[in-house]
């Protein structure tokens, strides 16, 4: 038995235990029908593609694909066709892989509170159906981004789906170290922007997917503190399961968070223009801001401290990639 497997099975889990096999016995009755129970299918819809957090990753889809228009000096308008097709493909992308993601963990999203009122969890909606629609909707996407945006966007948008559905997803119930391959994978819808742009890896685009690599962690680590029971009872070993007096979590949250001040001037080394600018500054003291608040936590690690450092962390990647843009 691994370290983490190890530690998760000694983990004290608050609340009772939730029927692993009926839950699943439940989900998979659904296969001859689409719909059942409460709920409309347009609202499951929804919660297979994960709108709300998807809108969040066509934001920064959005800010890749304006900073490569600003920084290559292109006089492609950002209102373009352009723009508007790698919106759309990645947000069918998006959709997708959250479909195939919530297929995949039909038994973990049932043990969860959390989760449990998902449309597969549920059982209100078939996982076959669900299955054969993320297969076709990533298809799609992936050849509408290649036919009207270009191949090399549509190459970055592969790499994104593939490292989470086959990598990300199914790593979550072994090691904790999954979130660092759930990190990479959410980095790179602004270099999935950026390319749509340019057709080319260019290397100010990498300081972009730093930015939102490092943030992650800190941010989805006050998630997981958060909803660590029911991340027990589901038998994910993350970070914040296995350390169970959440010092190595402290630890981690404030490391990332200092790595982040430094992380989000980089734009600033490959444009001198946006060093000269208002940027680094708004940068700099966003990034600040950021670090006390999960040095907030860090020092008391309550639930509440962790739901106002996701809220901060909401805040502040918009606000420095927005500003990104315009510096630049």
């Amino acid at each position: 038995m691994s370290a983490d497997k190890a530690a998760l099975a000694e983990y004290p889990v608050e609340g009772g235990q939730a029927d692993p096999a009926g839950a699943l016995a439940e989900s998979t009755q659904g296969s001859s029908r689409a719909l059942a129970g409460t709920g409309s299918l347009a609202g499951d819809l929804l919660q297979l593609s994960k709108m709300r957090i998807n809108l969040l990753a066509l934001v920064t889809v959005f800010a890749g694909f304006a900073f490569g228009q600003r920084t290559t000096g292109g006089a492609e308008s950002l209102l373009s066709a352009k723009l508007l097709h790698v919106l759309l493909g990645s947000f069918v992308l998006a959709a997708a892989t959250s479909m195939l993601n919530q297929y995949l963990e039909i038994k973990q999203d049932s043990l969860m509170e959390r989760t449990a009122s998902r449309p597969l969890a549920a059982g209100r909606f078939s996982p076959v159906v669900a299955r054969s629609l993320g297969i076709v909707l990533s298809l799609l996407g992936l050849a509408y981004i290649f036919l009207l945006v270009n191949p090399l966007c549509a190459a970055v948008s592969a790499v994104t789906a593939g490292v989470y559905v086959f990598f990300y997803t199914p790593l979550k119930r072994v090691t904790s170290f999954s979130l660092l391959v759930g990190a990479f994978a959410g980095a790179l819808p602004p270099v999935i922007g950026l390319t749509a742009f340019t057709g080319e890896l260019v290397p100010s685009g990498w300081s972009i997917f730093t930015i939102q690599f490092i943030w992650q962690i800190p941010h989805f680590l006050a998630i997981a503190w958060m909803y660590r029971e029911d991340y027990a009872r589901a038998g994910f070993p993350m970070l914040t399961v296995v350390d169970r007096e959440g010092k190595v979590t402290a630890m981690q949250v404030v490391g990332w968070s200092l790595a982040l001040v430094p992380a989000s001037l980089m734009p600033a080394l490959f444009l001198r223009h946006l060093a000269e600018g208002f940027y680094p500054w708004v940068a700099l003291g966003a990034s600040l801001v950021f670090l006390v608040f999960a040095a907030g936590f860090a020092m008391k690690r309550t639930n509440e401290r962790a739901r106002v450092l996701v809220i901060v962390s909401v805040i502040y990647l918009p606000v420095v990639l927005i500003t990104l843009v315009l510096g630049s």
